[in-house]
């Protein structure tokens, strides 16, 4: 089996030392060539900087705080996307990488959140607690609710009827696309994780590879835990 990371070697290293201490004979091969989609079995979106707000719903000016954007990353690596939908394989998108699954399916996002800084990076990993939804796989993995690391300040909203449960009204209209289901969110509402409503397509706002192996925190959910069962998920779709 073969799993696909849509980066560059030097920004992806933890997220091959997750995989090779999850499955140590797994194939990894990071590339940003569509052309290379079909060798992979599975394909990563990792993380990254800002998304280009061309590509948002109403094509928006770059907020002032955002950073790091790379139009042609993000075209790339949406490129790979679309041809995991088309082949219906599994993804698995973190932190930018879920951003883009959302918007790829006409979901919005927020440039900058309105509690940007209880998601923000702070001289390291920063964790807080977020609720899963009963029966989805978080829940399967990790309970009802568990502390995750957060290092960003873009993201997107649950459902409107969500929000509305939590008590939460977002400054913002940037929520999950209809086919996205929001399966794990933080306590301002703030998609944590999700699931696509039919294809193998998950997402999570947080960053596993940093929760496992030498990166490992008690005080945390195990990150090992969802590439193994993406792994899992992956060879049986394989098979």
């Amino acid at each position: 089996m073969k799993i696909g990371i849509a980066g560059v070697p030097a920004l992806t290293r933890n997220y091959v030392q997750a995989l090779r201490l999850t499955d140590p004979g797994v194939g990894i091969e990071i590339s940003l060539s569509p052309a290379r989609a079909a060798d992979w079995d599975a394909l990563i979106l990792p993380g990254g900087g800002d998304i280009d707000p061309l590509l948002l719903p109403g094509r928006p000016p770059a907020d002032p705080c955002c950073q790091d954007i790379n139009p042609l990353l993000d075209r790339q690596q949406l490129a790979l996307l679309s041809a995991f939908v088309r082949m219906r394989r599994p993804v698995l998108g973190i932190c930018k990488g879920m951003q883009l699954i959302n918007l790829y399916f006409g979901g919005g996002l927020c440039q900058h959140l309105p509690d940007a800084q209880i998601h923000r990076c702070s001289g390291g990993d920063r964790l807080h607690c977020t609720s899963a939804a009963c029966g989805s796989f978080l829940e399967t993995l990790y309970g009802c609710t568990f502390l995750v690391n957060s290092a960003h300040h873009q993201g997107f909203f649950c459902s409107p009827l969500q929000m509305a449960a939590f008590g939460c009204r977002p400054v913002s209209d940037a929520f999950a696309a209809k086919k996205i289901v929001v399966v794990q969110w933080a306590q301002d509402g703030v998609a944590e994780g999700i699931r696509h409503d039919f294809l193998p397509i998950w997402g999570l706002q947080w960053h596993p590879e940093r929760l496992c192996g030498r990166f490992f925190r008690p005080d945390a959910a195990d990150g090992g835990r969802v590439f193994s069962a993406f792994l899992e998920m992956a060879q049986k779709r394989r098979g």
